[in-house]
């Protein structure tokens, strides 16, 4: 068990670390979306030929903040 607890522990340390950018990272990539949407012959693409790509870019580009989803529900 307390092997256990010393994996865990490290694995906590090790997203600890790398939160920060990760969550940079995905910050970059929603905004990029959200211009690429924003951009109607991109929209009208995606609509035309991939609409289960819009409409997962569609929810990407809506959230507001990347906070677990336990919190946002709080």
């Amino acid at each position: 068990m307390e092997r256990e607890l010393a994996a865990l522990q490290t694995q906590v340390k090790s997203v600890e670390e790398t939160y920060g950018i990760d969550n940079l990272h995905l910050t970059v990539a929603r905004g990029y979306i959200a211009k690429l949407l924003a951009n109607g012959r991109v929209t009208r693409w995606l609509a035309s030929h991939r609409q289960e790509y819009l409409g997962e870019f569609e929810k990407i580009a809506e959230i507001d903040t990347l906070a677990p989803l336990a919190e946002q529900d709080a």
